[in-house]
């Protein structure tokens, strides 16, 4: 269980005088047959003395959070790092903020454990004899597939660090684990400590919960879906005010019987549970209908909620210090969720529309389209609009279909040796790109010269008069 170079760092540590420990997951998943992902470590050493060790080994010691007794240990061709903290007890300030406001290091491993948030990742294993030391009844608790808090009150646990709170549904959903009923209750009183907690923490964190069905797989209490899951406790907990509180406002509003069985929250918990496992699907599933109850207050009615859900979106991820790529792919799956809803779209105007979005953004369009119907409540058929999108997308590429203008068998200098200047040479190369999505055989050199050559006197298509 302990893997190669933890084992060669406890047998250096020992030499000094002290103590190796694995703890946290490294110990907790291969208890449950899961992969190791990350190798922390805790020793009864200093920081200081860490570091001493780790540059003896030739190492590349970097002093992560000296403060709080934590450096980085790294191989020399970074094939592997093991992060080591000294044990410590800690003392936090009132509120939810995340880092500790008083540490003192310790010898005594017990006053470690204690400190930890759930007793599943306060199991330690010594590195050099793979002695398991359980001081808070954690072994127990993964045998009953339990969160608990290490602390006999589970308040004291909860409300020093709001970002536990969001931890403990992110483990219950990876990991498949029911919450111990004295922990819910404490982090139900205290998610408010969310509201202290930096954004970029509290996205790390969502992150990871929107894509906790693929962690380990794990299956989930009464066979729910991992990511459902997660967003029915984060609302029963109260979490979700400080995370996305605009999914609330779609609690109690109704939407058509006829097409929905949820109301605007449940569905797009269902929605983003339904998506693939990819972050940006999960999330324009989460967020894809948001102006939908702002929409029914100001006008009655949810029409263009595709429209204003985009730039509310932006908004609310931009506040959560997403990346910016991910917001603007979001934020487009959003504004065109809706596009040719009914299938009535012409297979010329789909082609035409396919080649300026480009293969992947149609493919995730296509399966945010079916997450939505499936997270609709009314049916789990084939998609029909979803199914034509890749039908045709399919065809495109088959056939050779130029994705953008420098695909084009033609280049500008071609196009303005025809007599064409300025901007027409561009609107003249857009002409003949939309025009080969629909009839790709058409983009060879020869034949789009001749093209080009008939707008000269009337234009390139929708500017003729």
């Amino acid at each position: 269980m302990i893997p190669a170079p933890v084992e060669q760092l406890a047998a250096a540590f020992s030499q000094k005088g002290h103590s190796l420990y694995a703890v946290g997951g490294m110990v907790r998943n291969p208890l449950l047959g899961y992969p190791i992902s990350d190798m922390d470590v805790t020793t009864d050493a200093l920081p200081e003395e860490s570091l001493k060790i780790g540059e003896e080994l030739g190492l590349v010691c970097v002093p992560k959070a000296v403060q709080f007794g934590t450096v980085e240990l790294i191989a020399p061709d970074k094939s592997w790092s093991v992060e080591c903290t000294t044990f410590r007890a800690d003392t936090y300030g009132p509120g939810g903020f995340h880092r500790p406001q008083g540490v003192r290091f310790s010898k005594d491993l017990a006053s470690d454990a204690f400190r930890r948030d759930f007793t599943v990742n306060a199991i330690y294993q010594n590195a050099l004899t793979g002695e398991i030391v359980d001081p808070t009844g954690g072994m127990h608790d993964l045998q009953n597939r339990l969160l608990r808090a290490t602390s006999k009150d589970p308040k004291d646990i909860l409300k020093d660090d709001g970002l536990r709170v969001l931890r403990l549904v992110r483990f219950a959903c990876e990991l498949g684990f029911e919450v111990e009923e004295r922990t819910a209750a404490a982090a139900k009183e205290y998610a408010q400590g969310l509201s202290d907690i930096p954004a970029e923490r509290v996205y790390a964190e969502l992150k990871k919960i929107l894509l906790s069905d693929v962690r380990y797989f794990a299956a989930q209490p009464d066979g729910e879906h991992a990511v459902l899951r997660a967003f029915r406790l984060m609302h029963e907990l109260g979490i979700l005010r400080f995370v996305v509180p605009e999914l609330l406002e779609g609690e109690n509003v109704a939407q058509n019987p006829k097409y929905h069985a949820y109301d605007v929250m449940h569905h797009a918990f269902r929605v983003a549970a339904s998506t693939p496992p990819d972050l940006v699907l999960r999330l324009a599933g989460m967020l894809h209908d948001i102006a939908k109850p702002a929409m029914v207050h100001k006008t009655g009615r949810m029409y263009n909620h595709e429209s204003v859900g985009a730039d509310m979106a932006r908004d609310i991820l931009a506040r959560l210090k997403v990346e910016k790529a991910v917001i603007s792919r979001v934020c487009a799956l959003i504004r065109w969720h809706m596009y040719d809803l009914d299938g009535r779209a012409k297979e010329k105007t789909l082609k035409k529309q396919f080649a300026q979005w480009g293969p992947s953004f149609v493919l995730d369009l296509a399966n945010l389209r079916e997450a939505d119907v499936v997270g609709s409540g009314m049916s789990r058929e084939p998609v029909d609009t979803a199914e034509r999108w890749r039908r045709v997308l399919s065809e495109m590429r088959a056939a050779g279909t130029p994705f953008s203008e420098n695909e084009l068998d033609i280049a500008g200098e071609d196009i303005a040796a025809l007599g064409f200047a300025g901007k027409q040479i561009g609107e003249i190369k857009r002409a003949l790109w939309l025009h080969c999505a629909v009839h790709p055989e058409d983009n060879q050199k020869p034949k789009l010269i001749r093209l080009a050559r008939g707008m000269v006197h009337s234009g390139p298509p929708g500017r003729r008069g």
